[in-house]
């Protein structure tokens, strides 16, 4: 029956392929915005990736990865794992490298795990041009050897069909060359890097002895100039003291006899000029002392002027740096309790929209048996137990960017996905596997004291919430959805020491952990509902 389904799902996809053929890219867009059913909006979005390849790779992508979310939904295998590398081709096409890299590990993820060979055979070999295009031969090698590995994986199975084995054997032989190109190109980039080390060297030994040689034979011109000079200088002072005897010799024959004559009207001179500069001098004196006079009070004028606005500056300076140091210490606060993003725009509009966030990952933190702990506790002891848990918390899911939503009581929400914080299902995982890591620490130190310890229960959930900022006074910054809910269910339903998590949240992060699934169990108000234990991060204990 279910092969049927899919046989006529198919069908119906060739047929809106050649009925949409004379469209244009506006009609199915239309169309998609009026789409009722899942299946529809999953056949246009992927119609809209193929349109728009070409001309905007970037909506192309966008549209590629709706149509791989709704497929996973309906349970459509083959096109979840062809829409999610058609996404990542158009990604390639942008030279967004890193966004066509995770999506390619993505489609060869689930093209493996739903058995499409061929799509995760395309996606390998992308990922190992991607790597040749970004000069990275290592990450290049990497890839090429993973595809060795399926390759070798699916040759040894028994297969219906000799094609098909020959096929894949042929396709093995190739990766193998790839690789074995690969590493011939490593290496003889690793030599060239040594080749040129040693030239370089050898050059610098080189023009180092021929700037020595330089040097010597500068100094050497230098010595012979500096004895040039010496002797030079010599021959000049002879030179002017024979010039200036005669000099004086001639001077005295050629002046002596109109001397008298021209003393007479030099002294005539004199005077006139004497009595002409004792006239300026009173004129200049008289002007002076009142220039002196006017320019004492400009300058008494200006000096008062300065003190005045300099006391002004002073005061304003020390009031700015006030506002300022108040302002850091309010915006500061601010942060403490709102995402950056959300800070920023109630900064700007007094006034934050709910927001809906179709990606994010919840995670609820419970201590088991508080209230028995807090009998035993005094108030002020309980308080401090609680903080030094929680200021750890914070810690840990700093680390990974993930925003703390709020205590309830012995409670610890947080969640990833919003605005511009980090949207990885798996960086919430492992944060959660830290913090059972460090409460089992906390414990093992709380009972060589003999003091009571907390044991946490731990709830993940991956799905669609609203996030927004309530209130006038004392506003807080909080998530709703379905999604919140059933990560609470998730909680519930964990054993102390443990990490549970729900089906979505396991399929975007299955191959980075080890599980251990527990079938369906009943949530309230929710039914029977998959979930998974986290044992430990692949290659690593726990």
């Amino acid at each position: 029956m279910k092969r049927y389904a899919t046989f006529v799902l198919l069908l119906t996809l060739a047929y809106g392929t050649v009925s949409l053929g004379a469209q244009s890219v506006t009609d199915i867009k239309s169309r998609l915005n009026r789409a009722q059913t899942k299946s529809e909006k999953m056949r246009l979005s992927y119609q809209l990736a193929e349109r728009q390849l070409e001309k905007n790779p970037a909506e192309a992508a966008d549209y590629a990865y709706q149509a791989s979310e709704l497929a996973i939904q309906l349970g459509e295998k083959r096109m979840a794992s062809e829409a999610l590398y058609l996404s990542a081709e158009a990604q390639l096409r942008r030279r967004k490298y890193p966004d066509a890299t995770a999506r390619f590990i993505e489609a060869w993820n689930t093209a493996r795990n739903y058995g499409h060979r061929d799509v995760a055979l395309q996606s390998v070999e992308k990922l190992m041009d991607v790597g040749k295009r970004q000069n990275n031969l290592a990450e290049a090698l990497k890839w090429s050897q993973e595809m060795i590995k399926y390759l070798q994986e699916n040759t040894g199975r028994s297969s219906s069909s000799g094609d098909a084995l020959r096929r894949l054997e042929s396709q093995l032989s190739a990766a193998e060359a790839d690789n074995r190109s690969l590493r011939e190109q490593l290496a003889l980039a690793t030599g060239q890097s040594q080749i040129l080390e040693t030239t370089y060297q050898e050059q610098i030994k080189q023009v180092e002895a021929k700037t020595q040689e330089e040097l010597s034979k500068r100094e050497e011109a230098i010595t012979q100039i500096s004895a040039e000079k010496r002797q030079t200088d010599s021959l000049v002072s002879v030179k002017n003291r024979l010039l200036r005897t005669l000099t004086e010799e001639q001077i005295v024959d050629s002046m002596f006899s109109a001397q008298q004559g021209r003393e007479i009207e030099a002294s005539r001179a004199r005077l006139a000029e004497a009595e002409l500069e004792r006239q300026k001098s009173e004129t200049a004196s008289y002007f002076l002392l009142l220039l002196s006079g006017f320019v004492l009070v400009v300058a008494a004028l200006f000096y008062l002027r300065y003190r005045a606005k300099r006391r002004t500056a002073n005061e304003l300076a020390g009031k700015n740096k006030i506002i300022e140091a108040e302002q850091k210490r309010s915006d500061e606060l601010l942060l403490n309790i709102l995402p950056p993003a959300i800070a920023q725009e109630l900064k700007a509009k007094t006034k934050v929209a709910a927001r809906q966030y179709e990606h994010a990952t919840v995670m609820f933190v419970d201590f088991t048996g508080f209230t028995r702990i807090s009998e035993l506790l005094s108030p002020e002891a309980l308080v401090a137990e609680l903080d030094y848990c929680f200021s750890n918390f914070d810690h840990i899911i700093g680390q990974y960017r993930i925003e703390k939503i709020k205590t309830v009581g012995d409670a610890y929400i947080c969640a990833s996905g919003l605005s511009d914080k980090n949207a990885s299902p798996s960086d919430m995982v492992k944060a959660a596997l830290q913090i059972q890591d460090f409460l089992l620490h906390l414990k093992a130190e709380r009972m060589s004291q003999g003091l009571p310890y907390f044991d946490a229960r731990v709830g993940i959930h991956t799905g669609p919430v609203v996030a927004g900022v309530v209130g006038e006074k004392k506003f807080a910054y909080d998530i709703w959805g379905d999604t919140v809910n059933i990560a609470a269910r998730m909680e519930e339903a964990c054993d102390p020491g443990r990490v549970n998590v729900s089906e979505d949240t396991y399929w975007k992060a299955k191959y980075e952990f080890e599980w251990l699934s527990r079938g369906k169990i009943a949530a309230k108000n929710k039914g029977m509902m998959e979930m998974y234990y986290v044992t430990a991060v692949k290659g690593e204990g726990y």
